[in-house]
Formats: structure tokens, sequence, C-alpha cells
């Protein structure tokens, strides 16, 4: 008997079989718009207006501020983030299901995000001040807690969030205003060793303003536990109707909030300081329901194809375009690390020094060459059968080593 329970209420990650595809793919996509955001952040030696975007960019750094301005900042991040809680929310239903008490499995998901907070503390410190596992893992510490908490709690709490959301992301439309994290700094970021101080002392302030930092991406992560509590995206072909909603009512709230501050980042629309901030209010708020709506879109044209293949009575075959980007999402931290790992000292001052008076058009170009090199690391990675390697070291270090085969 002592045997069975045991059996039963061991912890264990979940197999690639037990996988869901909407949640990865959209994951996959991501990434790709983490890769666009986080290219910006790289520019140096040059005058910013709104969006942190050059005031005088070339047509086609215009052409890419446009569309990046629209379909990416303010909507990669919220996506992201939401797609963080709900797995930990089916991390946390899966425990249940295998008999673990509630007691244990708070103490695996906080374990899980405290190691997630320290890959991204190394990260931050060693390669990339605008890291976000630090910030998840801080998150996470909050998140955990709620997961069991009564609907109507979850939604207050994520709304009055709100308020510190728009605060905090508002500052991107203000012109002139400083890229990176808000922390006063005077140390010579050209040199490696002063930008490793510089990151370290980023790496206090956000441990410092902790809880702020949690209310920050308190609301997103919300609405991910919600929709993990449907199964929306695990069992897209049940909720195709509200999948379609969110998508078609998300991009119309996110299209033309975001107009406004993309007018104003390409120099079309003069902002002063207090004009930018509404905008980057408006683009932040508005962009939250496009970050819904993306993943609401992968998971509605994923929930659409599995139910035409299960009238005709076979079985949905993914394109290549989809295989990658899943592929992608199932490696998401590798990947994501990755980003850094290749991006940073191409544009880094300290590096090649690529971003050093460079527009958006050509850190964006990185950016994307750089996304599509950790595709290609996971799709080899898939082929092969195999996980990424920070994957396979976050599983040991949250589950131990897996539990020897037994006749």
């Amino acid at each position: 008997m002592s045997t069975n329970r045991t059996a039963v209420g061991r912890s264990a990650p979940m197999s690639r079989t037990e996988r869901s595809a909407a949640p990865d793919v959209a994951r996959g996509l991501a990434l790709l718009g983490i890769a666009l955001a986080n290219s910006v952040s790289h520019i140096s030696g040059r005058e910013l207006g709104p969006s942190f975007r050059p005031i005088d960019g070339t047509d086609a750094d215009r052409a890419v501020d446009v569309v990046v301005g629209l379909f990416v900042d303010n909507r990669a991040f919220p996506m992201f983030t939401l797609l963080l809680t709900y797995g930990l929310t089916v991390t946390a239903r899966r425990q249940e299901q295998r008999g673990a008490p509630w007691a244990r499995t708070r103490w695996l998901l906080l374990r899980r995000t405290l190691w997630l907070g320290a890959f991204g503390l190394a990260h931050l410190v060693l390669l990339f001040e605008s890291d976000i596992l630090l910030v998840y893992g801080l998150l996470g510490l909050a998140v955990v807690p709620l997961l069991r908490a009564r609907e109507r709690t979850l939604v207050v709490a994520g709304a009055l969030a709100l308020l510190p959301y728009l605060a905090f992301n508002g500052v991107d439309g203000m012109p002139g205003a400083l890229s990176g994290p808000p922390v006063p700094l005077s140390f010579d970021t050209d040199s490696f060793t002063g930008a490793l101080a510089a990151r370290a002392a980023i790496a206090v302030s956000y441990v410092a303003t902790a809880p702020l930092v949690v209310l920050v991406f308190l609301s997103p992560a919300v609405i991910g536990v919600l929709l993990a509590r449907r199964r929306v995206f695990e069992r897209p072909a049940e909720h195709l109707p509200l999948l379609r909603r969110l998508a078609l009512g998300g991009f119309a709230l996110s299209l033309p909030g975001a107009v406004p501050l993309v007018l104003a980042s390409v120099q079309a629309l003069p902002v002063g300081v207090a004009g930018g901030y509404v905008l980057g209010i408006l683009h932040a708020g508005t962009g939250l329901a496009g970050g819904i709506a993306f993943a609401a879109l992968v998971a509605w044209l994923v929930g659409v194809r599995e139910q035409g293949a299960a009238r005709g009575g076979g079985r949905w075959v993914a394109s290549g375009a989809w295989r990658v980007a899943r592929a992608v999402g199932q490696r998401s931290l590798t990947c994501y690390l990755l980003q850094s790992i290749v991006m940073v000292p191409l544009l880094a001052p300290w590096g090649a020094g690529l971003g050093a008076g460079a527009g958006t058009a050509l850190v964006a170009l990185v950016g994307v060459a750089t996304y599509a090199c950790t595709a290609l690391v996971a799709v080899l990675l898939e082929r092969a059968g195999r996980p990424g390697p920070t994957e396979v070291l976050l599983r040991r270090l949250v589950y131990g080593r897996p539990a020897p085969a037994t006749a």
C-alpha cells in the first residue's frame, strides 16, 4: 500500500507526449516578438524619442517601427507572461491528479520559480539588463499561493494590478526616456566590467523593488491562471467560440490602441512628455488585449484544425512553420537564453558594437537572425528527440533525478 501511494504522489515533469500544441506554438512565436522587442534596447549613441526609437530614423527604420509598434511592443511580453502562469496552473493540476498533497505541489512550484529566478539573475548580471526570468521568478512567488484562490479573488487582484501595469509601461511613450530599467547608473557600460557592474546594480534594484515588480506583471499572470482553469489552450477545439471572441476582440482593441504611439515614435505625431506618457498607457493597456489575442489566435487555429481532422476521421498534421514554432516553444528557456548569447555580444558596446549608432532596421535584422539561429537549434534537438539543455537542468534541479525503471 505504501509503495502505491509513493508512486501516485511522485512529482515528475510533463512528458513530450502530454504537452498541448497551442501553448508551445504560442510560446515559440512569442520568443520571436521578444527578440524584436529586446533588439531596440541595444541601440546606443542616438537621440531617442517615444518607444526608444531614434528620432532621425531612415525609411527602413520607420517601416520596422510601425510593424513592431503595432504587433510586438507591449504585446509579446504579456503573452509570454500569461503562458508562464498557464503552465504553472497546468503543473499544479497534474500534481493534484497524481494524488500529491497541495503542500508538496506548492513547494515544487516555488522551487521551480526560485530556480527560474536564479537563472534570470545570472543571465541579467552576465549578459542582459532587460532579463525577464528574474522578474518571473519573483512573480511566481506571488502567483503560486494564488493558484487555489477563488476566481473572484483572482479577478479583483488582476484588476487592481492594472494600475501599476499601466503606470509603469506608460514611460515607454515619453520622448527622451531612458531605455532599460529605471535605475540611475554612472558606470562605463562601454567596457565589459563596467557593464557587468551596472547590471549587478540593476539586479539589486529588481530584488529591492520586488513587490512593485510583481504588481506590474500580475494582471497578465492572473489571466493565464484563469484561462488554464478552463483548459482553453489545452483543449482548444472545445473552446472555439471563446477563442474567436478573444482573438477578434483583442485585435480590435490592440491595433487602434497602438496607432497613436506608433505615429509618435516615427515622428508623425509630435508629443510632449505628458502626452507621450498618456500614449504609452494607451499602448500598454491595449497591448494586454493584443497579447491575449495572439495566444487565442494560435489556439483557435489549432482547435479548428483539430476539429476538422477529427470530423474527417484523421489526425491533424502540423505544417513545417508550426513544427518549428512548437520546437522553439518546448525549449523556450534554452532559446531565450541563446538569444542573449548570440545577440548581446554582437550589439553591445563592449562586444562587436553593432548597436552603436544603429537604426531599428539593423537591430531588428539581428534579432530575427538570432531567432532563426535558436529555431535551428530547437529543430535539431527535436529531430534528435532531446529537450533543451537548460530545460534538462531546470527539471533536474526541481524534480531531482528520475526514478529508476522497475520491472
